[in-house]
Formats: C-alpha cells, sequence, structure tokens
C-alpha cells in the first residue's frame, strides 16, 4: 500500500539521518529528540522513532520537521490516517513547505478524496508554480477525474520547464495510449529514454506498445540496445528472455534468464525469474533444483521461500507448497506474499474458509492489494462466504438476508471491481468481471471490460472467446462464428473453441452443426460426458429417439471393456431412461434407472428420478425408501429432503414432515414450496398462525400464479377469520386449477362462513365429486346433510 509514498518517505528520513550534526549550534531539546528519532529510523526501528518524535513535538509543539518526519514514519508504518494528521499540522506550522502538500496530494488521490487532493495541488502549486512534483500530483488527479486532454497540457507543462525528467515523458506517453494517439506515445517514450537509457518504465513503456502493434522486431533491437547502456545489466537480460519466451525462441529465453545471474553475487531475484521460466516450460526438476539453490543463497529468506513454495503449488505438490510457505510465515508472519501465497495453497486444500480469512488478513494489512481482492473473489465464489458467521449480518445489511447466493454474487463482483481499480492492468480480475457480466447478458458492463482487457493485453483464446459471447449476445451472430471458427482451425484441440462453436449454432438452429462440434469436442476428452447430454438434449428437442440411443450405445460400447467404467456407464443408462421416459415408456424407462444405480449406487440423478417415478404410485413406501437413500449419500439434497416431507405430510405424518420442510428453508430460505407446505401445516396448528402466514407470503412472492400457493394462503385468511380476502385467494386458484378437491373445500367453508350457503353446497358436491376421499370429505358431507 502507498508503495511510492513509502519509499519517498524511508529516502527522506534516511537523508536527514545522514545530514543530522552537521550544523555548529547547540541543539535544542527537540532537535536532541528529532535526532535521536533519525537514528532509529536507520536501524529500522519506526515504533521507536514515532516515541522519539512525539517528545520533539511536546518539546516543540510547532517543530515542522518533527511533525513532517513523524507522518513519514507513520507512513513507513502503514498507518495512513495518522500520517494525514501529521502532513496537516506540518503544513500548518510551515505553510511555505512544498512536500507536506505534495504528501497529502498523494494520500488523498489514492483514497479516491478527489476535492481535498485538488486543494493540496492548487496549494503546492502556490507555493512554487514551477514544481514538477506539484504538476505530476495535479496531471494525476485530472486522469482520475477522466480530463485526460487536461492531464496532458499539465505534462507538457511540466516538460517545458524540465526537459530531462523522465516520469513526465512517461507520464505523456501513457495518457497518448488512453488517447489511442499511438505515434506521441512511441515519441514520448524515446524522448523518455534519451533522458535516461536505463530507465525500465520507459522502455518497457515502448517495449509494450510496440508489442501491442505486432512490431516485435523492434522490440528486439530496442532490449538489445537498452543492454548496451547503463542501469541493472541482469533486469535488462530478463526483460529480453521474457520477450524471447513470449516468441517462443526458448534456447535464447533460457540464454538470457542465465547471463542474468551474476556469477558472484548474491541476488537471488535472478534465480528465481529463471525458476518460474522453467515452471512455465513444465520443467519441474529444473524449477525446483533452481529455487534450491536461490534458497542456498538466503537460507532463511522470506521471499526465496515464499517463492519455493509457489514452485510446488505450480506443479501440484501441495503439501510441499503448504510446509514451505508456513516457514517462511515463521520468519514473518506479516509477510503480504507469503500470506497470499498461504491463501492460494489453503484454496488448493480447498479449505476455502480459511483461505478467505487469510485473504481478509492480508487486506487489513494492505487495503490496496489487488490480488487479496481477486482471490477473495474467487474464494467467495466457490463457496467460503457462507461458512463466516458474520455473513448474516452483512447479508441483513445489504437487504439480502433471506438470499445468501445473490449476496455472494455481489460479493464476487465488488471484490473483483476492487482489485481491477486498484490495478487497472489486472486482467484476470478483468476478464472474471466480463465472464460474470456476459452470464447476465449484461452487454454494456461486458464491453467496458474486454475494452479496458484489449488496451492493455493482445487478444489471446480466452479474451477472444469472451468476445465471441458478447457478440451473441448483441445478435451479431456471424461475426462470433468467424471468431470461434478462426479460435478453432488455429487451434485445433482448443475445447472451450469447439464447445462456444457448437452452442452458437445451436442458438442459430444449425442443429446439425452443433452436434458436430459437440462430438469434436467430446472427442479430444472422452472424459466430458455432459457432452453426450448436450448432444442427446438435440435429438431429444426433435423427437430423434432413435439416433440418441444410437449415440449411446456407441459411446457406452467404447467403456464397456474398461476398468473403473461404471460412472460413465452409470451415466449413460440415465440418459437412456430419460429418452424412454420422453418417449412416455414409463416401463424401459425405470429398467434403466435401476441398471444406472446398480453400476453406481452413490449416483444420485437416476436414484431422485426413480424416487419421483415411484411416487406417483399410491403405495409410496418405495419411493420413500430412494429418497432416504439420496438422504444417506447427500443430506443436503433438497429434492430428496421434500420427498420425504411430502410423503410423511400425505402419510399424516405432520411432525416428520414440519421438520423435513425446517430443514430445507435453512438450506434455502427462499424455498418457496417447502415454505408454502410447512405454511399448510402451521394454519391448522392453533400457535402456528403468525408463522404461517409469514411462510406463505413468502411463498406467494415467489410463485404468485402456483393455484396450491394461493390456497394455502387463502386457507391461513380464512383459519383468521379474514374471509373476503380468503375468498378472493381462493377464486385466483380455482380459476388456474379448477378440478381441485381441496380448493373446492376450502372455497365452499369461506362462502359458508360468509353465509353464502347455496353457493358453498355447489362447491361441497364438487369437492366431493372430484375426490370423495379428499382431507375434509367428512366435514363437507356433515354440512350437506
Amino acid at each position: 500500500m502507498y508503495v511510492n509514498l513509502l519509499k519517498q518517505a524511508f529516502i527522506l528520513i534516511f537523508m536527514c539521518c545522514f545530514l543530522t550534526g552537521c550544523a555548529n549550534q547547540p541543539e535544542t531539546e527537540a532537535e536532541k529528540f528529532i535526532k535521536s528519532a533519525r537514528s532509529y529510523i536507520s536501524q529500522q526501528k519506526p515504533d521507536e522513532a514515532v516515541i522519539e518524535y512525539k517528545n520533539a513535538i511536546k518539546a516543540d509543539p510547532g517543530n515542522g520537521n518533527a511533525l513532517f518526519e513523524l507522518a513519514e514514519t507513520y507512513i513507513l508504518l502503514k498507518r495512513v490516517n495518522l500520517a494525514v494528521k501529521y502532513y496537516q499540522l506540518a503544513a500548518r506550522a510551515e505553510p511555505g513547505t512544498l512536500t507536506a502538500h505534495l504528501r497529502l496530494g498523494q494520500i488523498y488521490l489514492q483514497k479516491g478524496q478527489l476535492m481535498e487532493a485538488r486543494q493540496e495541488a492548487i496549494h503546492a502549486l502556490k507555493i512554487s508554480p514551477d514544481a514538477i512534483d506539484g504538476l505530476h500530483l495535479l496531471a494525476d488527479l485530472q486522469v482520475k477525474e477522466k480530463d485526460i486532454e487536461s492531464a496532458i497540457k499539465t505534462l507538457k507543462t511540466a516538460s517545458t520547464i524540465d526537459d530531462k525528467n523522465v516520469k513526465t515523458f512517461t507520464g505523456l506517453a501513457l495518457l497518448y495510449l488512453k488517447n489511442r494517439q499511438l505515434t506521441k506515445a512511441e515519441e514520448a517514450f524515446q524522448k523518455a529514454i534519451a533522458v535516461d537509457p536505463a530507465s525500465r518504465d520507459a522502455y518497457m513503456g515502448l517495449a509494450r506498445l510496440y508489442a501491442f502493434q505486432g512490431r516485435n522486431d523492434k522490440i528486439e533491437a530496442l532490449l538489445k540496445t537498452v543492454l548496451e547502456t547503463p542501469g541493472i545489466t541482469s533486469q535488462k537480460h530478463v526483460d529480453l528472455a521474457w520477450f524471447y519466451e513470449g516468441q517462443k525462441n526458448f534456447p535464447l529465453a533460457e540464454e538470457h534468464y542465465l547471463k542474468a545471474i551474476p556469477a558472484s553475487d548474491e541476488a537471488v531475484r535472478p534465480l528465481i525469474d529463471l525458476a518460474k521460466y522453467y515452471a512455465r516450460r513444465e520443467m519441474k526438476d529444473k524449477a525446483v533444483d533452481t529455487m534450491q539453490k536461490a534458497l542456498s543463497k538466503h537460507k532463511e529468506s522470506v521471499v526465496v521461500l515464499t517463492e519455493l513454495s509457489w514452485i510446488y503449488l505450480n506443479f501440484s505438490m501441495v503439501d510441499k507448497a503448504f510446509e514451505t510457505v508456513n516457514q517462511a510465515l515463521a520468519g514473518n508472519p506479516s509477510d503480504v506474499d507469503a500470506l497470499l501465497q498461504k491463501g492460494r495453497v489453503l484454496m488448493a486444500r480447498n479449505d476455502v474458509e480459511h483461505a478467505l480469512k487469510i485473504f481478509d488478513r492480508v487486506i487489513g494489512q494492505d487495503r490496496l492489494n489487488a490480488k487479496a481482492y481477486y482471490y477473495r473473489a474467487i474464494c467467495i465464489e466457490t463457496g467460503g462466504a457462507t461458512d463466516l458467521s458474520a455473513q448474516e449480518i452483512f447479508r441483513s445489511a445489504a437487504g439480502l438476508a433471506d438470499n445468501p447466493a445473490e449476496f455472494e454474487k455481489v460479493q464476487v463482483t465488488d471484490n473483483l471491481l476492487a482489485a481491477a481499480a486498484i490495478d487497472p492492468d489486472f486482467t484476470d480480475a478483468r476478464i472474471k468481471l466480463a465472464q460474470i457480466y456476459l452470464s447476465e447478458k449484461n452487454i454494456k458492463k461486458t464491453k467496458e471490460q474486454l475494452e479496458e482487457i484489449f488496451k492493455r493485453r493482445a487478444p489471446n483464446l480466452k479474451t477472444l472467446t469472451l468476445l465471441s459471447g458478447l457478440h451473441i449476445l448483441e445478435g451479431n451472430m456471424a461475426q462470433a462464428e468467424k471468431i470461434l471458427k478462426t479460435i478453432v482451425e488455429e487451434k485445433p484441440g482448443h475445447i472451450p473453441g469447439k464447445l462456444r462453436l457448437a452452442l452458437l449454432y445451436k442458438a442459430m438452429g444449425n442443429k446439425e452443426k452443433a452436434i458436430a462440434y459437440f462430438q469434436a469436442a467430446y472427442d479430444l476428452d472422452p472424459r466430458q460426458l455432459g457432452l453426450i447430454q448436450k448432444i442427446t438434449n438435440i435429438y431429444l428437442e426433435d423427437k430423434q429417439y432413435g439416433p440418441a440411443l444410437a449415440l449411446l450405445d456407441k459411446v457406452s460400447g467404447q467403456f464397456e471393456h474398461q476398468t473403473d467404467a461404471n460412472n460413465a456407464l452409470s451415466f449413460f443408462e440415465n440418459l437412456k431412461a430419460e429418452i424412454y421416459l420422453n418417449k412416455k415408456e414409463l416401463d424401459n424407462g425405470v429398467i434403466h434407472l435401476r441398471k444406472a444405480i446398480e453400476l453406481q449406487p452413490e449416483y444420485i440423478t437416476p436414484r431422485n428420478l426413480l424416487a419421483n417415478i415411484l411416487a406417483m404410485d399410491k403405495d409410496k413406501s418405495k419411493a420413500l425408501e430412494q429418497f432416504r437413500a439420496i438422504e444417506k449419500l447427500n443430506p443436503d439434497f433438497i429434492p430428496a429432503l421434500m420427498g420425504i416431507g411430502s410423503i410423511s405430510d400425505l402419510r399424516g405424518n405432520t411432525g416428520t414432515a414440519q421438520a423435513y420442510y425446517r430443514k430445507i428453508l435453512e438450506l434455502d430460505p427462499g424455498h418457496a414450496r417447502a415454505a408454502n407446505n410447512l405454511a399448510f401445516i402451521l394454519s391448522e396448528e392453533k400457535d402456528g398462525l403468525e408463522e404461517g402466514f409469514r411462510l406463505a407470503g413468502l411463498a406467494r412472492s415467489r410463485l404468485p400464479n402456483a393455484p396450491d400457493v394461493l390456497d394455502t394462503m387463502g386457507w391461513l385468511y380464512f383459519q383468521k377469520g379474514v374471509y373476503p380476502s380468503a375468498r378472493a385467494e381462493f377464486e385466483k386458484s380455482l380459476k388456474l386449477n379448477p378440478e381441485s378437491a381441496l380448493t373446492c373445500y376450502h372455497y365452499a367453508m369461506t362462502l359458508y362462513r360468509m353465509k353464502e350457503f347455496e353457493e358453498a353446497r355447489v362447491y361441497f358436491r364438487k369437492a366431493l365429486k372430484i375426490d370423495p376421499d379428499f382431507k375434509g370429505a367428512s366435514m363437507a358431507k356433515n354440512l350437506l346433510n
């Protein structure tokens, strides 16, 4: 957080330490404390320095040096709010001091307090109109205000004052890039390089521009030239190695990674870069050996141990990664990079809940850590957030107390937006956002993210696939088809491209081509059984039962002689059952469902289908057996719990039914059917009317046109004695389903209470005619007689 400020603060205080004692005047008491504080800073003891600076301020409350340097020390300690306080006091103590205003402006800018940042920039430029740092601050502010033209003018002014400032020219280049003025951007980068050929920001900025334009020859020439200039030679070799790696010229890439390693230097970063190169090339032994060499130079290095953990995780050596990152954290429990890696390792161990807590801890230490927000989003998406007790409070505050899934969706998006806002070049976060917006069919927001991605990165398979999805959403099928065909032609083994093309052809109604591409994707990876289901579903849409069964016979035959093929064969048997059920051949459907269960007893889908078929018989016992078996396999499988509850309800076991409905509502507070059924049970209990009425209201809001839900609401009004409202609900229900014996009876009871006896008798008779044995038949007969 506030990385540039941290560097600047350390340098400034260090220089103060270096210069201490140069004056010949006798020291005041405040100056003695300041001298002591600077000594602590030089020893990297900022907490002790704070005490001494406060002593200096106590001795001399208006001492500008003490106030300013205390603010700088709070920056080192990442206590930004306290830093702001003392920068403000320093600015008041010495109104002509430029640096305090600049610091405040930078902090306000990073915190998004643009009005305050502008005031500080104005103060700074009033003190010194030609202050380059003040103009840089103003330009950064104008960028935040989306006034790119004014920012360009400001930096042009800065360049006329000081034509040797690299930051001015690199800043101008980046602004020209934002405006798509590529020629001017190139010229600005070249001016920056002319000022300082060793400036990595300048030469890498120009290299990225050339990459965007596809001018690879220019990149190579530039990076080779840079090698001949002063600066950190090892970093320049790494930059050239990156280029060659991107060009898939692996021999030259490895050569330059190796050249980046100085023979006698103790630096480990070049070794880490080489190890990561080997990891990207899937060369496990070389990657691990190289990291071990780095570790031998600095055995307790938190950085090296963290990177070694990354290497282990890259090769799915999760236990080794866990052990190594814990070793890193033993050296420094608060190291942000090590904590991030610990979170990633925990995710790999499927311990999402603890990973989420780690990322929260990182954000607590560094509020501007883009990766922490990104990984936090991934954790929430995979289900980590619902296990945290505090989430219920947050959901309630957000008005989403009864909808945890919606709350988590919002949380995922918000965290990804935070990551992209903190680091606009963090394209992984933007890609994830684009995927979410695409799934929500939000054209505008999908387009915004893709535009930002393409500004920063050349199109690749993932982003082109997303672009094709956007074209589909916009109805531009021809453009989407063109992109996807290009992908599958250039990358014949790219399954997502074939899958997208299949879905496109399905949406266009070209089912033959859709089937062909689904089949091509399946042929590349026969483990993707869901692709066979997609083909089967297309056949079922057109009632082509013969081709569907022939396909299943063909693919199941490929598995019959394989060991451990039961899962696949069971899946195919279940699909065959679905085909026969669509053909209305119930007996054949049941035969294949039983085969599927026999092949894979833990496969829930065929058991659930079979249970629902059996539940249609008058003897519900066999259905209940299947639902119970599913409950043992998965105690939280709501359809099975609903089945048990419904059968228990029909049998008059309302206590058991109520327990199951309540469990369902714990798992899914918005489950309308469970709410409705429980509400009906409660409607017949003396103390259950209020809870029943609330649950019936929930069910009615979710299923406003369900006849049985309207009936439940009506019956609760009846029990409360609100007969006109009851009558209205029953009349709506009977319009939708006039053949419900129970609703006819309830309507008759309401009419009877309203003393409309003749009409009541009509509906008592109708109820008995529909079902002579319905619940309430005895009362209907009594009232008729």
